[in-house]
C-alpha cells in the first residue's frame, strides 16, 4: 500500500483542491463585478473566492491602477450569486487548506439584499469585518475592565462618608455600558466586571445600615438590581 508523506500529501491534496476548483467553474455560467483593495496581499488571478468555508467564484484579472488601488475582478457562479449583495464584505484571506494560498473571501452582515450589480465596482476590506469587530470588543473590554479596577481600587482609597456617592457614580457608568454594548460584550460584563462590584456594594450597604441610612443602602441596592437586571 502507498502511503504518502504527510508535507507531500498536504501538497497533492491542495492541488487537487485547486485543480477541483478550476474545473467546477470551467464551464459555468456567471456574473462579474469588480472589488478595489489597496493591497492584494499575494492574491493572483484564477485564486477562488469563498464564501462560508466554499468556492464560489474565482478570481478573473487584477490591475494595478495609477491611483495606486488594485482592481481585482472576480467571477460568481449564477447559483451562488445570492452572497455577493450590497450586504456582504470583501477581504483578502487566506485558501481554505492553503497556508500559503490566498482567497477573496465574502462575508455577509445579513441573507438577502440587493445582488450587486454587473460589472459595479465595490470597494474591500483590508481585513475581516468580523475580526476586526471582535478585535475591537475585546480592546473595549480590556480597557473597561482597568477603569473600572482603577475606580475600585481608588473607592478603596477614599473616606468611608465618600464611598455611596463613588458607587453610585460607578454603577452609573456601567448601566450606560451595558446598555451601549452588545450582548456578548453585557455578558462579558456582567460576570466578570459586577462580581468585583457586589462584594463592596454589600459592605457598603451594611455600613450604612448600622448608621441608620437604610434609604441610602437601598439606593445601592436598588442600583445594582438594576445592572444585574439588564
Amino acid at each position: 500500500m502507498i502511503r504518502f508523506h504527510s508535507a507531500f500529501s498536504h501538497i497533492f491534496y491542495s492541488i487537487v483542491a485547486v485543480l477541483a476548483g478550476a474545473v467546477l467553474f470551467a464551464g459555468c455560467t456567471g456574473y462579474g463585478f469588480t472589488i478595489s483593495f489597496d493591497q492584494v496581499n499575494g492574491l493572483k488571478e484564477m485564486d477562488p473566492v469563498i464564501f462560508e468555508g466554499s468556492q464560489v467564484g474565482q478570481v478573473k484579472k487584477i490591475t494595478y491602477t495609477q491611483d495606486a488601488v488594485f482592481l481585482v475582478s472576480v467571477e460568481i457562479a449564477d447559483k451562488f450569486s445570492d452572497c455577493a449583495t450590497e450586504d456582504s464584505s470583501f477581504f483578502i484571506g487566506r485558501k481554505p487548506g492553503d497556508t500559503a494560498g490566498k482567497a477573496v473571501i465574502i462575508e455577509q452582515a445579513r441573507p438577502g439584499g440587493k445582488k450587486i450589480p454587473a460589472d459595479a465596482v465595490v470597494n474591500g476590506s483590508p481585513a475581516s469585518p468580523a475580526a476586526a469587530a471582535a478585535a475591537s470588543m475585546e480592546e473595549m473590554w480590556q480597557a473597561l475592565g482597568k477603569k473600572m479596577a482603577d475606580m475600585m481600587a481608588q473607592i478603596e482609597t477614599i473616606p468611608e462618608t465618600d464611598e455611596y456617592q463613588a458607587l453610585k457614580d460607578a454603577m452609573a457608568e456601567l448601566e450606560q455600558k451595558l446598555k451601549d454594548s452588545g450582548q456578548k460584550m453585557s455578558d462579558t460584563l456582567k460576570n466578570d466586571v459586577l462580581p468585583l462590584l457586589e462584594e463592596k456594594i454589600k459592605a457598603v450597604s451594611d455600613s450604612l445600615r448600622q448608621q441608620g441610612q437604610e434609604n441610602k443602602a437601598d439606593e445601592l441596592e436598588k442600583d445594582f438590581g438594576r445592572l444585574q437586571d439588564i
